[in-house]
């Protein structure tokens, strides 16, 4: 089940790593991925990568040293930021390795394409690397880049500045697509994104096709995540569930969430600014602590 989340998803991680409070006795949650019927989870306290079944069964220790604030999980590789670049290790901890080195540049994020890797570094440069370290290639220096990039298929959505283009992954074929538009998620032939306004507040939940037509706004609200066939998004409180085109949207619950860290099924893990995090239904009920 691919899954999507925005940008601001891995700024708030970040902070979290740095600036939550921790306690020596209760587990301070940073990332948390399910993938099929395992829940894999980060514990700042001891900067390690955890996993367990989804009935609380099974906890292991996967990795030590794991102070990431991104991860991507395809098949039984995990792929995940750190202070180097970009590294991979097998969902049983073994055969870590790095995979992209940025040596003294920054790190903007990375997506997983395939077999490829394609990441950023500041001040707006664009890489492509094979998930086995070879063929790096640089696909193109953006002016005013800041990081909102999706690949799907053979192309790249990006931001420049305000303004959102697509490229094709050799970084031919460039083409303007919109204005005023930051990037939520790129699935099945639509784009769906958020405007930016006076405030500099992202509001609204919008989508487009990939050549920029049929520009639809879907709803009113703060996207959250796209999980199979259900668009979430937060309004007044509610965390609401949608079709993709917008239709049968209903509340879920108006549970009080300081970050949402995954929406899986029926399940939602979030995270308290604590760094406690737990799991709830999709309706509220049934809240367990992950430790």
């Amino acid at each position: 089940m691919k899954k999507n989340t925005g940008l601001l998803m891995m700024i708030i991680l970040g902070v979290a790593l740095l600036t939550g409070c921790r306690s020596s006795e209760t587990a301070s949650i940073g990332m948390v991925k399910q993938s099929g019927d395992w829940i894999y989870y980060t514990d700042n306290n001891d900067e390690a990568l955890y996993k367990m079944k989804t009935d609380w069964t099974g906890k292991t220790k996967v990795a030590d040293n794991f102070a990431s604030g991104y991860m991507v999980i395809q098949g039984d590789t995990i792929y995940y930021s750190d202070m180097g670049g970009v590294s991979k290790i097998q969902t049983d901890g073994t055969e870590e390795a790095n995979v992209v080195d940025v040596g003294k540049e920054s790190s903007f994020g990375f997506e997983v394409s395939g077999d490829w890797i394609y990441y950023s570094t500041k001040p707006g440069s664009i890489y492509k690397i094979k998930t086995d370290g070879t063929e790096k290639a640089k696909i193109a220096d953006i002016s005013s880049f800041e990081g909102d990039m999706k690949v799907s298929g053979d192309s790249i959505y990006y931001a420049d500045g305000i303004s959102l283009f697509k490229m094709n992954t050799d970084g031919t074929g460039v083409m303007k697509l919109s204005e005023n538009v930051v990037i939520h998620a790129v699935e099945g032939g639509w784009i769906y994104y958020g405007e930016k306004n006076e405030k500099g507040e992202y509001e609204n939940v919008n989508r487009m096709k990939t050549d920029g037509t049929e520009q639809t706004k879907l709803a009113e609200g703060t996207f959250t995540a796209i999980d199979g066939d259900s668009l979430y998004y937060s309004k007044d409180g509610w965390l609401y569930r949608e079709n993709l085109d917008g239709t049968a949207a209903a509340k879920m619950n108006k549970v009080k969430m300081w970050n949402i860290l995954d929406i899986y099924g029926d399940y939602i893990y979030y995270g308290e600014y604590s760094g406690a995090a737990y799991r709830i239904n999709l309706d509220g009920s049934n809240k367990k602590q992950l430790e």
